[in-house]
C-alpha cells in the first residue's frame, strides 16, 4: 500500500539572502545555486532517498517556489519533474496537477 502523499510549498524572494540560503541548504545543487544567485528563470529538482522526499524549485527571476512531496520514489520524482517542464505559470495548483498526472502514469504502469 502507498504512503500518504503530502505536498508542501514555500515561496522565497530572491533578494532575501537568508531565505535563498534556506532553500539551498536542502538542495545540494550548484546549478540551482547559480540560477538563484543570478536571478534567472528556471526549474530544478532533487530527490532524497533516505526520507523519500522529492524537492522541486521553480524561479521566475524574482521569486522562487519550492515544492516538496513526501512518500515518493526516485522514479516518481523524475516523472513529476518531467510533467513540471510543461508548467507555464507556477502555483501550487499547477504543480499538484502535474504531480497527479505523473503519479497516475506511474500507478498505471504498476497495474
Amino acid at each position: 500500500m502507498r504512503d500518504t502523499l503530502k505536498f508542501f510549498l514555500a515561496k522565497v524572494r530572491l533578494d532575501d539572502t537568508a531565505a535563498v540560503q534556506s532553500v539551498l541548504s536542502i538542495h545540494d545543487n550548484r546549478n540551482l545555486a547559480k540560477m538563484l544567485d543570478e536571478r534567472r528563470s528556471g526549474f530544478s529538482y532533487a530527490y532524497e532517498e533516505e526520507s523519500r522526499i522529492g524537492r522541486f524549485i521553480a524561479s521566475n527571476g524574482r521569486n522562487a517556489l519550492s515544492f516538496s512531496v513526501t512518500g515518493i520514489t526516485r522514479q516518481e520524482a523524475g516523472l513529476i519533474a518531467a510533467e513540471c517542464e510543461q508548467i507555464f505559470l507556477w502555483d501550487i495548483y499547477e504543480f499538484r496537477k502535474a504531480a497527479d498526472r505523473a503519479l497516475r502514469a506511474s500507478f498505471e504502469r504498476v497495474q
